[in-house]
């Protein structure tokens, strides 16, 4: 593997060990193993040869109970909702914002680490979206996270339409979760919600206007290989401005997937990476979370040639990233 260059595309951190700790409260973790703060990142790429990493800002779990009581309130009659959503915004945005500007800050200090900040309608209006992500990338944010899922909109919504427009404007790529998400089970950990019904906000067919609408927009769907896989495929053959990673991996014997449902097998994978077309996926693990090691083996025995191998593992990211 020495002789391939890879960029990590997809990673989450933390800012201090203690938070890392609580955020990713994996059982069994030593603390000597956990490489998620920028410091602890370092020596982490150097030991697996890791050039750089797309760091994805997300909310600590900490600040996250908020976004459960928001799951809960959708199906309030409108007023209610409305007023419930502006306390939301009232208590979640400050805290996006201290953590967007965390991952600016970073990124100067730790030129390896590629910061994409975080934007969710819980920032408040739709100038405030847009605001937010026009004063990030003056601070060198290289892209946008998206997680519909985690905080509840649908990506076509046309309160978004001026963010997008931004990114569009500023050249700045989006990365958007596009798997299932079970909002209560994932956020508080409980086993007892796992079929609890709940909304796919992040479906891949729900970013169908938004790439229609900003064709110049560099949009990028992340986990190729869980749900609607094939939803993926149906957008990448009608729309050349859709990309994807395949953070999480795909189905097999000895991978027990994240979202079975619907998942890609890894049987499969190469046919609908080719489908797809090689230049349009990047490599990316979804860490500190899921096993680093786990996913790139399994990618390094598909049935891939070496320059491919390089492409998806480095080379894509670079042109797709512009990093």
């Amino acid at each position: 593997m020495d002789k391939f260059e890879v960029i990590d595309a997809h990673v989450h951190m933390a800012r201090t060990l203690d938070e890392e700790i609580n955020w990713y409260a994996i059982p069994g973790r030593r603390d000597r193993d956990r490489w998620a703060t920028p410091e602890g990142s370092i020596p982490y790429m150097d030991r697996n040869g890791i050039s750089k990493m797309v760091v994805l800002i997300l909310l600590p779990r900490t600040w996250r109970p908020s976004l459960v009581e928001k799951a809960r309130i959708e199906g309030l009659p409108m007023e209610q909702r409305r007023e419930a959503e502006k306390m939301m915004v009232d208590n979640l945005a400050p805290k996006i914002r201290e953590f967007n500007e965390w991952g600016c800050k970073m990124s100067h200090q730790f030129p390896r680490l590629i910061p994409f900040i975080l934007i969710s309608k819980d920032l408040g209006k739709a100038k405030d979206m847009a605001q937010e992500v026009a004063l990030r990338f003056n601070q060198g944010a290289k892209g946008v996270k998206l997680h519909p899922g985690m905080h509840c909109f649908f990506p076509d919504g046309q309160e978004l339409w001026p963010m997008y427009a931004k990114c569009q404007e500023l050249g700045l790529p989006i990365l958007a979760d596009s798997g299932p998400w079970d909002v209560p089970n994932i956020l508080v950990g409980n086993a007892s919600h796992l079929h609890q019904k709940h909304t796919d906000y992040g479906e891949p067919k729900n970013f169908e206007g938004v790439l229609k609408e900003f064709p110049h927009l560099t949009l990028v769907l992340a986990h190729l290989g869980s749900a609607w896989w094939d939803e993926r495929v149906e957008l990448a053959q009608k729309y050349s401005n859709v990309f994807f990673d395949i953070s999480q991996g795909f189905s097999a014997p000895d991978r027990v997937p994240l979202y079975p449902l619907r998942g890609l097998a890894e049987e499969d994978a190469v046919r609908i990476m080719r489908k797809i077309g090689i230049e349009r996926i990047m490599f990316g693990t979804d860490g500190p979370s899921l096993s680093w090691q786990l996913q790139i083996e399994q990618f390094l025995r598909l049935p891939l040639t070496d320059d491919e191998r390089q492409m998806i593992l480095a080379e894509n990211a670079k042109r797709i990233y512009h990093i």
